[in-house]
């Protein structure tokens, strides 16, 4: 079962997991695809499909800025 709290103090969600990426960052990216697919398939109109990218978009820049800097 993974920790809620590391040894280091930071949390899980900003702790990288791939390529330097963590938890909020891949959860940005995975709300913009799933954006991108429900337009596609015509399940979701174009201010839910603007509303999903902003969503996704604010959770990428979110998770790149909270990780901090990684030395």
């Amino acid at each position: 079962m993974p920790q809620l709290m590391p040894a280091n103090g930071g949390t899980v969600l900003t702790k990288d997991i791939v390529f330097g990426m963590n938890v909020l960052s891949l959860a940005g990216f995975l709300v913009m695809g799933l954006s991108l697919t429900l337009h596609r398939t015509g399940n979701a109109g174009i201010p839910l499909s603007i509303g999903l990218m902003c969503a996704g978009t604010a959770l990428l820049f979110f998770g790149l800025f909270s990780a901090g800097s990684s030395n």
